[in-house]
């Protein structure tokens, strides 16, 4: 570019600056007004108006996104022109906006982590979702009953052991909290709790101390010192000597002890509680983890009546089984080896259920991860890992592993109860293929080595080869004359049913003639039609779709308490209700695939823990127990409509004895020393599953496509085969790199300058099209007739396979052999790493807890 042209770019980058900041303080100056005559409430309509400000601010990306050394982004204006416009800066100073720049909490980034697409229009609890029309601000209360206690949790991870704080608890001894070496020697229930400094070679004092004043937490200090006590962002030590001060300490809120490098943090849990319940400042607070349940909640609760609403949650029960579940996520997280390709801070989705056996009524409904903190820094800077802690995970459908073998033997058994004799061996460890002399194609299925197999085994075990028989068999007709089978290639396998020893092939006719199976298992010629009897009994039984849909998406039924019949499919209460089932034994295309794997659960077969936790309590109560979350007592369940009653006692040996002997025996163990009477019979089903994980971000190769989608000036050269910015195409990588910093942002809109990490990961992706010679083709594309490139092809992506856990394990309280209460846990952990069996260790806990003890021994609500 000549010399002379000089100042007419910069005119254009000045007017291409001004013009948009010009209409951005003219919106801002016009606001009110423009708002005014639209007729909406001042205090809403400035914040929404406010939001809409600071979007378009941030849309035209005059806000810079950086990271410091912790991998915290750090937000603010954009050095240069924009920055230092004094009309933008008065904005900044006289709105939100000013405080908001130093919360990135605040603000929603895009997926690579790279750009600030807007801010939370709720961040200022004004436009609040659902609050159109008038939101309902009433109570929503736990079930009645007692509420957790008061407790300080030390913050860490893992967390330690929190101290229970009971106006009958202990008094304070000489040093329960020693500074700066962070010791927390408190032990039992606790009235008052003393906070010591060690300075030098001088013996520990006093500095100050947490007291509980009837249900009200203090934290009193009587002396300035080095050690700085606050309570949430206040310091509290008083100013002079001989001064003390009494801080409340309330809950939620932390404390924190910091001498130089030494800290610890302490929030406050329990005492009493709500689900939700509005703040004195007009804030609307939640419960942890319960957030997502209440806002349909209060949407469909709008215009009336402000009464408090109860719901069937157990404040006890809840706070025991989220406790129970960080821990648990804590361990994971731990256990993960160093050498790991994923980081071993990463969050995964968790969640827990706990359900009334007997009635159905969900107690509680435990979420991980929680908050920002739970994340990694990647995870922070994408919306995948904001979805992680905005859901309940409970009212997911999630992969459940075997598990799913509890509810598909009842009902395959229901259908066919001469399956309950079928005997065979239980296989190798390892890769199994072969099952029944049956090829059932390649890559094989996971197998745990066992002898000779029978039914109660079988689920003792969680013996995946009997499993696949079982499935197989499933299509056979039980009345029809038994067919004479083809021998079986060698090794020949003996099985036996009915008590007649076999060493045939079962003579399956859906099989077809085929010789051998495709590349995914047997293709079942002709097409089965409706395929065996038995999903139709699984649908009975456990009110699911065994097929591929139709009917609502969520289980609102969950709902039917609050206004005594079941809302519509579109209700907002869709929004806290579980999604159903969608297991697609209607299409069976591949036998390997969409049959066989459900039994393992793999291919359709996900459920939501909720839908799990009714399914085991249909089981060992033998009734039409159904999940809902209001507490209202009706009449008893109906029995389950079988066909074979007699079947479900032999399903519940097997149940009894996974906890006994079989793959969860050390919960068994524990669960004998909880001090639950003889009364009291535990049942149980873990499982194991694989998971797509999240698959690893690519920044460059986002940048290169939003390059193209902004024209940036992206073109294919023929001649070289290569893509290229500008009119030279690139030889290497480096120059690449360079035509992409060189670009301007006023052109594009997509700020580069000073992004060489990834403007060179962008450049890598532009040679993985290249063709190498002269006029040729990209295979990945098309560019347009000028050569531009205008779309890339969103690149797939393998995700790592996380390996879960799961467990749903049920404790009744049995009289003359009925149950009469219980508790029914349903843990789900989307990933396990190195530990050996997570879900056991949550189930556990909740079962020691009093609120637990309490639940199923009538002393609760």
């Amino acid at each position: 570019m000549s010399r002379r042209s000089t100042p007419f770019a910069s005119w254009t980058r000045a007017l291409a600056v001004a013009a948009p900041l010009a209409a951005i303080v003219a919106l801002v100056a016009g606001a009110p007004m423009v708002l005014a005559a639209l007729g909406r409430p001042s205090g809403q309509g400035l914040v929404s108006g406010y939001d809409r400000l600071v979007d378009a601010i941030a849309q035209r990306q005059w806000l810079a996104l950086r990271y410091d050394a912790n991998g915290e982004p750090r937000i603010a204006l954009r050095p240069g022109p924009i920055g230092e416009d004094r009309r933008l800066r008065a904005f900044v100073n006289a709105s939100y906006l000013r405080s908001d720049l130093q919360d990135p909490s605040l603000w929603s980034l895009s997926d690579d982590g790279q750009w600030v697409e807007g801010i939370d229009p709720y961040a200022h609890h004004i436009d609040r979702p659902f609050s159109g029309g008038g939101a309902w601000n009433g109570p929503i209360q736990f079930r009645g009953g007692p509420t957790p206690g008061l407790r300080l949790q030390p913050l860490g991870d893992p967390p330690p052991a929190s101290i229970a704080l009971e106006p009958q608890g202990g008094a304070a001894a000489t040093c329960d909290i020693l500074m700066p070496t962070r010791r927390v020697a408190a032990s039992g229930s606790r009235r008052a709790l003393s906070i010591c400094l060690k300075d030098g070679d001088a013996p520990p004092h006093a500095v100050g101390s947490v007291i509980l004043v009837g249900d009200q937490a203090l934290v009193r200090v009587q002396t300035p010192s080095i050690l700085e006590i606050r309570v949430g962002a206040r310091d509290v030590r008083p100013r002079t000597d001989g001064d003390v001060t009494l801080t409340p300490l309330p809950r939620g809120e932390t404390l924190t002890l910091r001498t130089g490098q030494s800290v610890l943090r302490l929030r406050l849990d329990g005492g009493a509680a709500d689900i939700a319940h509005s703040e004195p400042s007009g804030d609307r607070a939640y419960f942890p983890a319960l957030q997502p349940l209440a806002q349909p909640v209060e949407r469909i609760m709008a215009g009336r009546s402000l009464r408090p609403l109860r719901l069937s949650l157990d404040a006890r029960l809840q706070q025991a089984a989220q406790d129970a579940l960080a821990a648990g996520a804590a361990v994971v997280r731990a256990s993960a080896s160093t050498d790991a390709q994923r980081a071993n801070d990463d969050a995964f989705k968790a969640a827990v259920t706990v359900m009334d056996t007997t009635s159905g009524q969900v107690l509680a409904v435990a979420s991980w991860p929680l908050a920002e903190t739970d994340l990694s820094p990647a995870q922070r800077r994408t919306r995948r890992g904001q979805n992680l802690i905005a859901q309940n995970h409970n009212f997911e459908r999630l992969p459940v592993g075997s598990m799913a073998k509890g509810p598909f033997s009842l009902a395959i058994l229901d259908a066919d109860p001469g399956l309950a004799t079928l005997k065979m061996q239980g296989g190798a460890t390892g890769r199994i293929r072969t099952v029944l002399g049956m090829d059932l194609g390649e890559g094989g299925f996971d197998n745990h080595g066992l002898g000779m197999t029978d039914f109660p085994t079988f689920l003792e075990h969680s013996n995946n080869r009997y499993a696949l028989a079982l499935m197989m068999l499933a299509y056979r007709a039980p009345d029809a004359t038994p067919a004479r089978g083809r021998p079986q290639p060698p090794p020949v396998e003996a099985w036996s049913l009915e008590g007649k020893s076999r060493t045939d092939v079962p003579p399956l006719p859906v099989f077809g003639e085929a010789t051998a199976p495709g590349p995914f298992g047997w293709v079942l010629r002709p097409p089965p039609g409706r395929g065996p009897a038995w999903p139709d009994r699984l649908a009975r039984l456990f009110d699911l779709d065994a097929g591929q849909g139709g009917g609502c998406r969520y289980d609102v039924a969950v709902w039917r308490g609050l206004t005594g019949a079941t809302p519509p499919c579109a209700s907002p209460l869709a929004g806290a209700s579980p999604e159903r089932e969608r297991l697609g034994f209607d299409a069976i295309a591949s036998f390997r695939n969409d049959y066989l794997m459900a039994v393992l659960g793999g291919s359709r077969s996900t459920w939501s823990a909720i839908k799990m936790a009714e399914v085991y309590s249909r089981i060992v109560t033998g009734r039409q127990v159904r999940a809902g979350f209001t507490p209202v007592a009706g009449p008893p369940a109906a029995d389950l409509p079988m066909r074979s009653p007699q079947v479900r006692a032999t399903v519940l040996d097997g149940l009894s004895r996974v906890v006994k002997t079989g793959t969860a025996a050390w919960l068994g163990r524990e669960f004998a020393g909880m001090g639950y009477g003889p009364d009291v019979a535990l049942f149980g089903k873990t499982g194991t599953m694989k998971v797509a994980g999240e698959a690893p971000s690519e920044p460059g190769v986002a940048l290169l496509r939003q390059l193209a989608r902004s024209d940036c000036g992206l073109r294919w050269d023929a001649n070289a085969g290569v893509l290229k910015f500008g009119f030279v195409a690139p030889r290497d990588r480096a120059e690449a790199t360079r035509q992409i910093l060189d670009l301007k942002e006023t052109r594009c809109r997509v700020r580069v300058a000073g992004r060489r990490d990834v403007a060179g990961q962008a450049a890598a992706e532009m040679q993985r099209y290249a063709c190498a010679y002269r006029h040729c083709q990209p295979a990945d594309f098309v560019p347009e007739p000028d050569g531009r490139v205008v779309n890339l092809p969103v690149r797939a992506v393998e995700p790592p396979l996380l390996d879960g856990h799961a467990i749903a394990v049920v404790a009744v309280r049995q009289v003359d052999g009925k149950p009469t209460r219980g508790l029914t846990i349903v843990v789900n952990l989307q990933d396990k790493r190195q530990a050996e069996s997570p879900a056991l260790a949550v189930a556990a806990s909740i079962l020691r807890s009093p609120a637990a003890h309490a639940w199923i021994k009538e002393d609760g609500a």
